[in-house]
């Protein structure tokens, strides 16, 4: 079954393609080349003539169905190596020396610059640039940067995770983030704590990922907040964890 945010660009596309030509979305011709060229171009980064002319045989309701059949959840290039590394944990950064703390900094940048190269070779593989497509708009959405985080494995584990849900379930996928190792220490709930909560995770819940400003209240925020103490990491692995009496 089809989640929700694939019914709705089923919808979308469906109408959008048609009234930017100019033309009734219940037409159930072929698309022809300027609506599969739209279309096309809507739901990835670009076309190639032949699948212009391949989209452009089938009505909308088809060329729709097939985008949307050939949505992924998985890259199909495979990540640099590194990102099955071991997690190197927070706590041991304090014990390195100031040449041990440069040298991992540098691979750090490396490391970031490697899994950004890594992304743009599957944009441009894969065999559905809506997936692509719809991961990025998930990474604005649901924004960290590798410059806090400090760890590409999860990074790494957080981009596969957006492609996972990129067109399924809106709630599943929001359930998936809230306990996202890169998102808890993005957004500070990993050391959010009962006799001071951090509101930081809670605020952006609200304000940017689902209900918008103006929505809720800052009681809202404080009990969401205090909801989502305890919601941290395993330490060493880097693992989401649930600490009951946090």
């Amino acid at each position: 079954m089809l989640g929700l945010f694939a019914r709705l660009a089923r919808l979308l596309l469906f109408a959008g393609a048609g009234l930017a030509m100019g033309l009734a979305p219940a037409r159930a011709a072929s698309l022809g080349t300027d609506d599969a060229r739209h279309l096309l171009v809507r739901t990835g980064f670009g076309a190639t003539p032949a699948e212009i002319a391949e989209l452009a045989a089938l009505d909308r309701t088809a060329a729709v169905d097939r985008i949307l059949a050939g949505t992924l959840r998985e890259s199909v290039l495979a990540p640099p190596a590194f990102v099955d590394e071991p997690f190197f944990p927070y706590h041991r950064l304090r014990a390195l020396s100031t040449e041990e703390r440069m040298a991992w900094v540098r691979r750090s940048i490396q490391e970031g610059l490697a899994l950004r190269e890594w992304w743009f070779r599957e944009m441009l593989a894969t065999p559905s640039p809506l997936t692509e497509r719809m991961t990025l708009f998930w990474h604005g959405h649901f924004a960290t940067s590798q410059q806090k985080v400090r760890s590409s494995q999860l990074v790494y584990r957080q981009n596969a995770l957006l492609r996972e849900h990129a067109t399924g379930n809106f709630r599943q996928m929001l359930g998936a983030v809230s306990k996202d190792p890169a998102m808890l220490v993005y957004l500070d709930n990993a050391g959010s704590r009962r006799q001071a909560p951090n509101e930081n995770f809670a605020r952006e819940v609200m304000e940017l990922f689902t209900l918008g400003e103006g929505q809720y209240t800052e009681t809202d925020v404080k009990e969401a907040a205090r909801a989502f103490t305890g919601w941290s990491l395993d330490r060493d692995s880097g693992e989401y964890r649930y600490r009951p009496f946090f």
